[in-house]
Parts: C-alpha cells; structure tokens; sequence
C-alpha cells in the first residue's frame, strides 16, 4: 500500500505539538505550587505595604504639620491629602473666625470646572446650621451615601456638588473651628475612592482627621505661647534646643522609613518576575499556536519537491521558488521568536518608549491563540505618546489584561467576540482603553479584582496575581492609574500614565 507522504509528515508534528503541551502543563503546575506555597508571604506583604504607606504617608503629613504654625497651611496640607493619599475627587475646607457663628470656604481642591469652583467658594455654613446638628451631640463625622435619604444631608448635595460626602469636624468637638467635606461626584466616582463608613477607611480618616485636629491645636497655643513668652529668652531657648531635638528624630526616623521603602521595593521588583513566569505557560502556548501553521507549510514544500523529483519534473525555477517560500517562512518564525525574547527582556532602566510600538509587539504574540478562538480584536490610535517607564512591564500589563478578556469571551461563548482597543489623549496624559464585549464585571467583584490572589477562573486555571500585579505596575513602577468599569456591552480597562513629551 503506498504511504500517504502528508500524513507521515503531520503525524511527527502533532507528537511535538503533545510534547509542548505536557511541558506548558508541567511547568504551570510548578509555578501554581509555587504561588500557593507563598501566598501568605504575599498577603502579609501586602498588608504591611499597606500600613507603611499609610504610616508613611502619615508621617510625611506631620513632617510638614509640624513644620509650620500657620493655620493656612495646615489647611492647604490638610484638603491636599484629601485628594492625593486619600483619593477622594473633591474636598472643600470650612473655617470659622473666632466670634463668628458662620464656616466660610478657605481651601478648595480636586477635579473642578471654573463654573463649579466659583459656585462653592462662596458657601457657608451657619454654625447652627440643621446638618451639624449631630456633630454637636455625639456623632464624629457625617456621612452621605448615595442612597441616604435623610434630608438634611441629601439637600447639601446640592450646596457642596457631590453626590456622597463625608463631613469632619476639625478642633475642639463641640466648638469646631474647621469643617472638612470630601466626597465624589456621581459621574466620576468609580474612579475614586468610595465614601464608606468600613472600618478600614473610617480609620484612615480618623487617623488623618486626628493629626490635623491635633496639629491645629499645636498651632493655636504655639502663636499663644509664642506671644506670652515673647520677651522669656530662656523659654526661646528651651524652645530651640527642643525643635533640633525633634528635627534629629525625624532625620533617624525618615531614614528607617526610607530603609523599609527601599525594601519593600526590592519585593515588589521580585513579584513582578514572579507574575511574568506565572504567564510563561501561557506564551509557550502562544508559540505553539503561532508556529504550527509554518511547520505544517515547511513539511508541505518539503514533501512538494521530494514528489517533483519523483515524477522529473525539477527545474531550477521550482528548486527556487520552493527555496525562496521555504525561506520566507523560516523568517517569520525567526520574527515570532524576537518578539517573544522582546516580551521577557529585563526591564532595569526607565526608558522613553511609544505604547503604539509595545501595543502592535504584543499583539502579535497573542495572534495565534487569538485566531484559534476566532476572537477579533480592533486597534483604533488617536495619537501617538512617548511615556517614560519599563516597556517589558507596560507589556506585560497589557498582555494580562488581554489574556482576561479572551478568557472571558471563550467562557461565556460570545457569539462575535471582540476587543477593543483605543490609545488617546487626555490633556498631558496618555490613555489605552481595552473594552470587550463578554458582558462585564458582576458589581459585588467589581471593588476586589485587583486584590492580590482573589480569581474568578478556579485554582487550575487563576492565581489572581495577575490583575494585582498589573495596578502594581502601573502606579507604583510608572506613577500611572489603572482602572476598570462597565462599558456597554462589557469590561472596559483604562491605563492612564504621563506622557514623556507634549502631543496634541
């Protein structure tokens, strides 16, 4: 019986195919042993990052409280930690001059139009004003969800142009000589911190509000103090020696916290190796998918030309045009091998790279299991930004975020699946959008998938690194932010980061 030349060439190359697979099967085992053995490493760390930031970013606010004796600054410092560490949208500080019964606007910040800034520069509070009314008997703080529904505080969502709020006392309780109100607009909240009375945030907060408060205070008897015991030289000096006594503690203390950031880096370098070898299954089955067609072509010439000879029919020009497809196809797995050397290259430097160039790179690594899947996906590019930062590490966000939504269309069977893709501009800052159409995040998730080991795929398939380490990445490696929402027909991922250069 004559052998079939096709078969007997296909038949060693699904055998490979095998091969890859029990390997990529092997080394994914390996890796998810790995991840679970050290994943209360991980979730200590990840606490303490937690508290040090808070600690640090605490202890950078006393720094500067304790710098000053203006109550102007204190103010400045207290509504701009509001909307930088705190990450509420809008905050707006109230104060009171003494024997005056009325708070007025001192300190305004966060994301205003000209119109709205103007509107609430001019509010005040009376003292005896129905919304404080809980202040002054026992409550600490005022809270506005967006479904409150109590009157007095739904009617200043209006006044103060947020939709949730909270609203702090600062100074003696039933005296205050300060109102702090921060919240959020409807429209953007889901882009900043929520207004919650968790325990986690109120603690936040009332740390915060205790430092001012007692800041505040310091500040008070100090301009006292200062005026009764302007001509004691002795008090001065006590005064003096005890400032450089403080200032030498915090030259100690801010080198240990300096000491711990450095380390906690360093860790934080380590995770993001780790996150990029828990995906190295994943590639080598990219590259099995992006190869196999090309072999498959390179055993078909093979084969053409052995068949030519068998029947006399090879002349130089078939020798050649076989040679030249041969060749062509060798150059493209050679391409395919580049790009993936591109994609586990070492970041060590920040570098000036276009996100254009590292978003086309990363595609092409995904075609393969992208085409198998009959998963579209569409790239349209406004503008063409230079940001300054690791292009491995911004690839190797882009790749996880992709590699999610793929997931999720395969999982729910989408009819005509597709992503999106969308690289734009929004003043200094450049954007890539990745929108699928898988039907979205569930909303009671939607607040944990960027927690560290929290999957929805099952422990075979998720380590629930993935997402953690891409926020990781962006805000901490590239001062970016890296946020998620449903869109209309799904998820919607949007990268924001600082442009290298100015782009219209």
């Amino acid at each position: 019986m004559k052998k079939d030349p096709i078969s007997d060439k296909i038949s060693p190359e699904k055998d490979g195919t095998a091969a890859l697979r029990r390997e990529n099967e092997t080394l994914s085992q390996q890796v998810k042993r790995l991840i679970k053995a050290e994943s209360k490493l991980y979730q200590y760390q990840e606490e303490l990052d937690a508290q040090l930031k808070e600690y640090k970013d605490l202890y950078d606010l006393n720094k500067r409280l304790n710098a000053t004796f203006s109550l102007c600054d204190i103010f400045e410092y207290a509504i701009d930690y509001v909307i930088q560490n705190l990450g509420y949208e809008r905050g707006i500080l109230f104060h009171r001059l003494e024997k005056s019964d009325e708070f007025h606007v001192c300190a305004i910040d966060g994301y205003y139009d000209k119109q709205d800034k103007g509107q609430v520069a001019r509010l005040t509070i009376k003292q005896d004003a129905p919304v404080l009314a809980p202040l002054l008997a026992v409550r600490e703080y005022l809270i506005c969800k967006p479904d409150s529904e109590e009157k007095e505080l739904s009617q200043y969502r209006v006044k103060l142009l947020m939709d949730e709020y909270f609203i702090y006392p600062l100074g003696a309780h039933l005296q205050p000589t300060a109102l702090l109100a921060f919240g959020n607009t409807a429209g953007k909240a889901d882009f900043y911190r929520r207004v919650s009375d968790h325990h986690g945030a109120l603690l936040s907060i009332g740390n915060f509000t205790g430092a001012i408060t007692s800041s505040m205070g310091n500040c008070i008897f100090y301009n006292k103090l200062k005026q009764a015991l302007e001509h004691e030289r002795s008090a001065q000096k006590a005064l003096r020696e005890s400032e450089q006594n403080y200032r030498q503690l915090s030259e100690a203390l801010e080198v240990r916290v300096k000491e711990t950031v450095d380390e906690l880096r360093q860790k934080d370098k380590l995770l993001i190796i780790q996150g990029r070898q828990a995906v190295m299954g994943e590639m080598i089955s990219n590259i099995a998918h992006q190869w196999r067609q090309p072999l498959n072509m390179l055993g078909l010439l093979a084969q053409d030309l052995q068949l030519t000879k068998e029947m006399g029919e090879v002349s130089g020009e078939a020798i050649d045009a076989n040679v030249n497809k041969t060749m062509e196809i060798i150059q493209y797995m050679s391409k395919t091998i580049d790009d993936f050397r591109y994609f586990f290259k070492p970041d060590n430097v920040k570098v000036d790279f276009r996100v254009f160039e590292t978003i086309e790179k990363t595609l092409a690594l995904l075609k393969g299991s992208f085409e198998v899947h009959k998963i579209r996906t569409e790239l349209t590019t406004l503008c063409d930004p230079v940001i300054n930062g690791y292009p491995g590490e911004f690839s190797q966000v882009f790749l996880n975020i992709m590699i999610n939504a793929r997931d999720a269309l395969i999982t729910r069977k989408i009819a005509d699946p597709l992503i999106s893709i969308k690289l734009f501009a929004e003043g200094n800052r450049a954007v890539v959008s990745i929108a699928d159409n898988a039907g979205g995040i569930p909303e009671e998730i939607m607040d944990r998938i960027f927690e560290p080991y929290f999957t929805t795929k099952g422990p075979e398939q998720g380590t629930g690194i993935g997402l953690f380490m891409c926020k990781t990445i962006i805000e901490k490696n590239m001062n970016g932010t890296l946020n998620v929402r449903n869109a209309d027909q799904g998820a919607e991922f949007l990268i924001n980061v600082w442009a290298a250069e100015d782009f219209e």
